[in-house]
């Protein structure tokens, strides 16, 4: 596997989603290759980028100790899992070589904020792929809209 299609409609995240919708999805996204020691995301900075793991190994870690190692294609790091009010929140390392596609945080977040049978099953999705990924993420702060992400 190794196409952004074939992915998407895999992805936890993305997987109850239309044809359409993930054409569309697709359409945002942009491959990058990956490799160990890469940071592609750094707490406290300005966050541009969400990203779907393509292949490879990520370490998302945070502060005090507590982080989350992603190895499965289709593995979303994004909103509050990343970031919290335009600003990382994390640190985004590789581990093992690989892809990620990268998705504009701006983008992403005008998706998700439509009244649309997208939106909702993305936002849907997620929570379940959050509290089994990385529930302690939930408590950075009050994440009741997707604007703060």
């Amino acid at each position: 596997m190794g196409d952004l299609k074939d992915i998407l409609t895999t992805s936890s995240v993305f997987s109850s989603l239309e044809k359409t919708d993930i054409e569309r999805l697709e359409a945002l996204f942009d491959r990058r290759e990956i490799h160990p020691g890469d940071i592609l995301a750094q707490a406290e900075n300005k966050a541009e980028y969400f990203f779907l793991l393509g292949k490879g190994t990520v370490l998302l870690a945070m502060d005090k100790g507590k982080g989350v190692v992603l190895k499965t294609p289709g593995d979303f790091i994004g909103m509050e899992l990343l970031s919290v009010k335009g600003i990382y929140k994390t640190t985004l390392s590789v581990l093992e070589k690989g892809y990620v596609f990268a998705v504009s945080r701006n983008d992403f977040l005008t998706v998700i904020r439509e009244d649309s049978a997208c939106a909702e099953a993305i936002m849907n999705a997620w929570q379940v792929y959050l509290d089994n990924t990385a529930s302690f993420a939930k408590n950075i702060e009050d994440i009741s809209l997707p604007e703060q992400f």
